[in-house]
């Protein structure tokens, strides 16, 4: 566990200002054109200020983005009795990590893609490619490299003093199964990196720290710039597994002294500040600080450590380093549909709403019958006080989810606030009143309207407010707004009209 404080140079810590923000998303925007996702990727910004190493972004959006064969390809392999040219393609894949011009990772992303997958489903599969080419090694590497997720899946993933036996009983049969297969496939051919991997997974699940050093001296052996070897160590290496920082930073070291064989591994220079950082947002250490992330970010990293850093911006309300972090995540990965997401109501908050309008509307153009988009879209038209498009999209959405809170509340809050459609907003108010009784909001807004247009019944609406909520001391501050609205000469209440973010 991180127990000190984290002291970051405060004087690196790069906050993204309006500027550089507005160019960064013109940029961006401007390479989303490309429909060609390798150029895409290689046309857009880094991040403002940051200091990504250029070899490692090029090999990153290859990485990425070449395709590579899938697991529903092998499973058609398999099914249609063609093994040896399933083996084929993963020579192909092994030999292109290792011969100029060097496709870095590429049989390592394959696995990483294809196997690593606790599922039972893909057991009959793999098996049957064990049956077929008994004597390929990519198929014993595939098959112990899932059982290693299989049991990694059923051990769980609390501390192992947390965790039943019947868990750790599973876990250590599926760590046997996988040892036997991995070990099966290096004496066939030492050179499939990911098998490494899977042992440095299984020595820190069960198997023991001894047995996760020697997998990865002897895969580094054969491949001393194996990215995903490196990977699996820092995972091995953190604090909550009984590593610490300062092996985090060794291994670290380590890794980039070979970024002249792999350009990735400079993605891991700083991987013990991102873990510091709390990038991630696990429940390992101390609170994510987003304003933090420029500086432990000024390197490349995974496209899922980036995802994370802009996810836990957005909800912190860091809209500018939301964006910049989400928008990169989708340079690598843009099929991470949260991050779209995300991203557009970043956009808004940050005050970019054409932009954010724009994209939230390819997004509803795929899926006309998305609650969540309309929602992000009604946010972004209520801050644009565009209420004759909001008050459609509200609409739409009680369509798809009758009795919305957010979307009644969104409504009444327009019609009293902002558009002065008293008898629309009385009704509202109703429905929430009948539908959420337990959201005083709709008596608010009821009281609002008598104060303000004016229409006799405050004085009971308050007290009828009072009788239904006065034994919830969560609702005093809102009871006694309400009571202030009794006294002769109070101001009105407005509210401030601020539409709530949709998060």
């Amino acid at each position: 566990m991180v127990q000190a404080a984290r002291d970051f140079p405060r004087s690196s810590v790069h906050i993204f200002s309006d500027a550089e923000l507005k160019a960064f998303v013109a940029e961006a925007t401007k390479a989303e054109t490309i429909s060609d996702p390798m150029q895409r990727c290689l046309a857009y910004p880094d991040p403002p200020g940051s200091h990504w190493t250029h070899a490692a972004v090029v090999s990153y959006c290859q990485y990425r983005l070449t395709p590579v064969v899938t697991f529903d390809q092998v499973r058609s392999f398999i099914e249609q009795g063609k093994s040896a040219e399933l083996d084929r393609v993963m020579a192909d894949a092994l030999n292109a990590q290792y011969t100029p011009p060097y496709a870095y990772g590429r049989l390592e992303h394959i696995f990483a893609n294809d196997f690593d997958n606790g599922s039972l489903d893909i057991r009959p599969i793999l098996d049957a490619w064990k049956r077929d080419s008994p004597n390929s090694a990519f198929a014993y590497a595939a098959s112990g490299y899932a059982y290693v997720a299989m049991a990694h899946d059923a051990r769980g993933s609390d501390y192992i003093n947390r965790t039943s036996q019947d868990k750790v009983d599973a876990m250590e049969r599926l760590l046997q199964r996988a040892d036997t297969d991995l070990q099966k496939a290096i004496s066939i051919e030492p050179r499939i990196t990911p098998v490494y991997a899977a042992m440095i997974h299984a020595g820190g699940l069960e198997l023991g720290n001894e047995y996760a050093m020697n997998a990865a001296q002897q895969g580094l052996r054969q491949d001393p710039g194996s990215w995903l070897i490196y990977r699996q160590l820092l995972w091995l290496g953190m604090p909550q597994w009984g590593g610490s920082l300062t092996v985090l930073h060794r291994i670290s070291a380590d890794a980039v002294t070979h970024t002249a064989m792999n350009p990735l591994l400079a993605m891991v220079k700083n991987s013990a500040l991102v873990y510091e950082a709390n990038v991630g947002n696990c429940d390992c250490g101390l609170p994510a600080l987003p304003y933090e992330f420029p500086y432990v970010l000024d390197e490349l990293a995974s496209s899922t450590v980036l995802a994370a850093a802009g996810r836990t911006s957005w909800q912190q309300n860091m809209p500018s380093i939301a964006v910049v972090y989400l928008s990169e995540a989708l340079r690598f990965a843009p099929e991470m549909t949260d991050a779209r997401f995300q991203r557009v109501g970043a956009l808004a908050d940050a005050g970019m709403t054409e932009v954010a309008l724009r994209q939230i509307n390819q997004l509803l153009a795929v899926d006309s019958h998305n609650y969540d988009d309309y929602q992000q879209r009604a946010y972004i038209y209520l801050l644009q006080h565009d209420y004759a498009n909001a008050e459609k999209d509200l609409g739409t959405m009680l369509t798809l989810k009758p009795a919305d809170r957010w979307s009644l509340e969104q409504l009444a809050s327009m019609y009293v606030n902002q558009t002065h459609q008293w008898d629309k907003g009385w009704n509202v108010a109703g429905q929430l009143m009948q539908d959420i009784p337990d959201d005083p909001e709709g008596w608010v807004f009821r009281a609002t309207i008598e104060q303000q247009q004016p229409r006799d019944g405050l004085a009971e609406t308050v007290n009828d407010a009072i009788a239904h909520f006065g034994n919830d001391p969560r609702q005093r501050g809102t009871l006694a707004r309400l009571k202030r609205m009794l006294t002769p000469g109070a101001k009105p209440n407005m509210g401030s009209g601020t539409p709530t973010a949709s998060r």
